[in-house]
């Protein structure tokens, strides 16, 4: 299925330079445009900034965590769908946006890959 029909942006929040080159390159043919931000507080920059379909986050970052961003990804009027990548997530679950998708860490990247290839399905279908 070519899913690349339509452009679908990406921002993958995550500190960890190894996974974020590691989800760059397994989603790199799910998406036409991927944005890295290493801190919760680049990623609020980059959501006032930016356009997003889909955002991966992980909640343990530095300078604003993880939940500050999905209430900014929340806040936003034209709302992309929100993946979380975390080991602490189930704790946390009642303060997730509604529809956010959580990928328990340690995770498989083939899911996550699944994950996106659904939601760019899901995207392409409803527009």
């Amino acid at each position: 299925m070519a899913v690349n029909d339509q452009p679908f942006a990406l921002l993958i929040v995550e500190d960890d330079e190894k996974l974020q080159d590691l989800i760059r390159t397994i989603l790199s043919r799910q998406t036409t445009s991927i944005d890295v931000a290493s801190d919760g507080e680049e990623a609020i920059e980059k959501l006032a900034s930016g356009r997003y379909d889909i955002v991966i986050l992980d909640l343990m970052l530095p300078k604003k965590n993880g939940l500050l961003v999905a209430e900014a990804v929340a806040a936003l009027a034209d709302k992309p769908r929100l993946i979380i990548l975390s080991a602490i997530s189930r704790y946390l679950s009642d303060r997730f946006p509604p529809g956010t998708l959580v990928l328990q860490k340690p995770f498989e990247i083939d899911k996550l890959a699944e994950t996106v290839r659904g939601i760019c399905a899901e995207l392409q279908t409803s527009t």
